[in-house]
């Protein structure tokens, strides 16, 4: 049986081009594949990036050179039938929240067609930067809880059950109404309705180059942004949404304070693909804390990691 690396690795030459994003070694605490707990707060199997637990407002810097734009990203954690999957009995939130995003053109990764870095979860962008803003998407949880009942392919559940099942929802979204909103998911055709980290690499040159405001070039080991919690809901929201200039106070969470740093590439309708485990082993946590693979980091064998 194949593993996972062999099944979801992409079959890109492993090019070392990237400094770690925090200057000092803080541990891993997620791999490629998420931890036993972690599943069990959100149900997610696949992390698909790197989590460095590290102090609230440790600076980040750019991993590599590239165009550098800011986004803010949210969800509510719902189970498969689209009710809110509790922790604790409380709802969680989570995604990027506040992150950076730096397209690398091949001139800097050596990989054709460019590639992604994402550093998410921050409390504070570093100066210049700022979020185009949007509207959040609403949700409609009556419609989509009856919806996914609709989709079952086996035994749907009746009446009477589904309804508990709405108004069990609705009664924890009127008490906890940040769970009405979706962050970061505007894919529109539009250039003035999409969200600026959907583009291709092609599309952020040519919009760098007529001077868009929200597109930063940035050298590697450029200050970036700070470490923190966005979107890492629990139970009340403690912080305000979707800020040009964010300022994120620390609060109680479900996680650790980390950075979430990610490698991938997006295709030519914006989705991301081709997400690489930058230290070549596609696991979980536990087996991070001795790294003897071939990385994506140059300076891999001169800074250590703990």
């Amino acid at each position: 049986m194949a593993t996972i690396k062999e099944r979801y690795a992409p079959h890109i030459g492993n090019i070392p081009y990237l400094t770690l994003p925090l200057k000092n070694g803080f541990p891993i605490v997620e791999g490629y594949i998420y931890s036993e707990y972690e599943r069990s707060v959100h149900g997610n199997y696949f992390h698909k990036g790197i989590d460095y637990k590290c102090p609230y407002g440790t600076p980040v810097y750019a991993s590599a050179s590239g165009y550098a734009v800011a986004g803010y990203h949210r969800y509510s954690v719902l189970d498969k039938n689209f009710v809110p999957q509790l922790y604790q009995g409380l709802p969680t939130g989570n995604g990027y929240g506040y992150f950076i995003q730096i397209y690398h053109p091949y001139s800097v990764c050596k990989v054709k067609g460019g590639r992604i870095t994402q550093y998410g979860h921050l409390s504070k962008f570093a100066k210049g930067f700022k979020v185009k803003t949007f509207k959040p998407l609403k949700i409609d949880y009556r419609y989509e809880i009856t919806r996914m009942n609709e989709k079952k392919r086996g035994k749907k559940v009746n009446k009477g059950v589904l309804e508990k099942k709405i108004q069990d929802t609705l009664d924890i979204v009127k008490r906890f109404p940040w769970m009405r909103k979706l962050y970061g998911y505007n894919y529109r055709k539009h250039p003035d309705k999409r969200e600026l980290y959907t583009y291709t690499l092609k599309d952020i040159k040519r919009m760098y180059k007529e001077g868009n405001r929200y597109i930063k070039w940035v050298k590697q080991g450029d200050l970036i942004g700070y470490t923190g919690t966005s979107a890492i809901i629990w139970g009340d929201l403690k912080y305000k949404e979707n800020c040009k200039r964010p300022n994120v106070k620390p609060f109680n969470t479900w996680d650790d304070i980390h950075l979430h740093f990610e490698e991938a590439a997006r295709n030519s309708k914006g989705i991301k693909i081709d997400e690489r485990d930058p230290y070549n082993i596609y696991l979980s946590k536990e087996h991070y804390k001795n790294i003897k693979e071939d990385t994506l980091f140059i300076e891999e064998r001169q800074r250590k990691l703990w």
